[in-house]
């Protein structure tokens, strides 16, 4: 079987089925390396309508899935020679794989659950800012709950006081940690609002104070810090979210599309004025 063969098959299998197919065909080469679980995670359904995909295919088992995946996407492997990787090559390949190792798994489902379904604040200081307003802007796309917490001390008390204990923030912070993200934090568990600490290492002083710390790995390059696994783990958290909420999400996005294109949100080419077009057609 070939892939198009795969999406014809697809096609005619009910709903729960045609969500694991559809997210399988848009992340083909990712297919060879995730298990049962972790395909059932991130496409928003359970491990057996996942094995139950595999028999409406007619397929014998989930290896033969991943087999068309790998032959597909990632071809027949060459045992080439490798070039070996530079330190920050291999820094980044193990910041990167630290997003998706198993342990997290459960911990980024329980998170997405808890942030798509409860008003959100999201908060980060100082360089930490990145971070928070890319969340943010992620999820205003989807959801109209969610608030980014101003980049001010005073500014994110305020903001904060009109915060319930229902609600949840978000708070990044790497070392060196910025005090804003500290006295943001404490008053959040003060007015008891579930937090979700972001960080870079379980010493950090908002482990403390939150009810789920998510650890990532913040490369030392020779000049600069890189934090793109925070940036990877910001993602998937949301593609994750999303596929708790298919059919939402999708529209959700796409009324934001539309909204967008309205305002003239996306460049896109100008159209020909009628004195363009009649030079043109002097041309020829």
């Amino acid at each position: 079987m070939n892939i198009h063969a795969m999406r014809a098959k697809i096609e005619g299998c009910p709903p729960t089925q045609q969500r694991v197919g559809r997210f399988m065909l848009r992340h083909g080469s990712d297919i060879p390396f995730l298990s049962v679980r972790q395909l059932a995670a991130r496409s928003g359904v359970t491990p057996s309508t996942v094995m139950r995909l595999v028999k409406s295919l007619r397929l014998d088992n989930y290896q033969s899935l991943q087999t068309i995946f790998r032959r597909e996407f990632l071809g027949t492997p060459q045992p080439p020679s490798i070039p070996r990787e530079s330190e920050h090559e291999h820094s980044f390949r193990v910041a990167m794989g630290s997003v998706f190792i198993p342990e997290k798994q459960e911990q980024l489902d329980r998170i997405a659950r808890l942030i798509f379904r409860s008003p959100c604040h999201v908060a980060g200081f100082r360089s930490a800012y990145s971070l928070s307003h890319y969340l943010a802007y992620l999820l205003n796309m989807i959801q109209h709950n969610v608030f980014l917490v101003p980049n001010s001390e005073s500014a994110a008390f305020d903001h904060l006081m009109l915060a319930r204990p229902d609600h949840v923030l978000v708070i990044f912070s790497t070392h060196p940690y910025a005090s804003q993200s500290i006295k943001v934090a404490k008053m959040a568990k003060e007015t008891g609002i579930r937090i979700v600490a972001v960080t870079d290492s379980s010493e950090s002083p908002l482990c403390a104070l939150a009810h789920e710390v998510v650890v990532m790995d913040q490369i030392s390059m020779d000049y600069i810090p890189s934090r793109i696994s925070f940036f990877a783990w910001i993602e998937y958290l949301v593609e994750t979210g999303c596929g708790l909420q298919d059919r939402k999400s999708r529209r959700e996005l796409k009324h934001f599309k539309d909204h967008m294109e309205k305002l003239s949100g996306y460049w896109s080419p100008e159209p020909l004025s009628e004195l363009q077009i009649t030079d043109q057609k002097g041309d020829r």
